[in-house]
């Protein structure tokens, strides 16, 4: 009896001296990012994102990644151009997808832009302001104009790829909502190509972490140069990619 008392007390050492470390790991792993993210100033418009920051961004998210059980399954990233900046458009449906955007496409540093709400999470903020992240604003139509100047601009300056969800929210329920045509003015204004990603999988994450790995599906299954669509419409070039996305997503 004796002996079966001192094995479950060993066990809980180190089942706590466990946690511990997890804890601990954890606690260090914020605070390096914070350490780095006290150099960045949060009102200054930066030109170029920093390829240092944009390195450290991806190994944060792909701390969160793993750290959430996710499993990536990719294709057609050798579709990507590798010598001239590109708008690249997918589905939305987790925050998690475009942390696996940028952890896949690591290689083509993509600056996306989010929601205002989101440039308030503490330390990611300023990661994203020094990876030239944009803000937009739902409700303020005039802001809007001028983050989608600022992304034309940013890829006619070749200084870095712009991401962007067309739906322009989450789709809870997994149908794929309109595409919004104002997305596609960037790709017209700056006359760059257009990668167009699928994402499948990410909707599962939430509900099967901590006790399931997720699998998600993140392909790149077109690039449509600027020959292909000068003279569309953006309500055409619209349809076109979401029928693109559409297509996969039944497959």
């Amino acid at each position: 009896m004796n002996i079966n008392k001192g094995i479950g007390y060993y066990i809980f050492i180190v089942l706590l001296a466990l946690i511990l470390a997890i804890i601990l790991k954890n606690l260090l792993f914020w605070f390096i990012l914070f350490l780095f993210a006290i150099p960045i100033k949060m009102d200054k418009v930066y030109d170029k994102p920093s390829r240092f920051y944009s390195n450290l961004f991806n190994y944060a998210y792909y701390y969160l990644i793993s750290h959430a059980r996710i499993r990536i399954h990719s294709s057609g990233t050798e579709l990507i151009p590798k010598n001239q900046k590109f708008l690249f458009i997918s589905n939305h449906r987790s925050k998690f997808d475009n942390m696996i955007h940028s952890y896949v496409m690591k290689e083509f540093p993509v600056a996306f832009i989010s929601k205002k709400e989101n440039f308030k999470i503490p330390i990611g903020r300023h990661f994203m302001v020094r990876c030239c992240y944009l803000s937009l604003d739902r409700g303020n139509i005039k802001q809007g104009i001028q983050t989608i100047s600022r992304a034309i601009s940013l890829i006619k300056n070749d200084a870095t790829n712009i991401g962007v969800f067309p739906e322009g929210t989450r789709s809870k329920d997994c149908n794929l909502l309109e595409f919004k045509p104002g997305t596609f003015k960037i790709a017209k204004k700056a006359n760059c190509p257009i990668v167009v990603g699928v994402t499948q999988g990410t909707e599962s994450i939430h509900k099967n972490w901590p006790f399931k790995h997720t699998d998600v599906n993140f392909d790149i299954v077109k690039v449509i140069y600027p020959e292909e669509f000068e003279n569309k419409s953006t309500i055409e070039i619209a349809e076109y990619c979401q029928n693109i996305v559409s297509d996969k997503l039944k497959k």
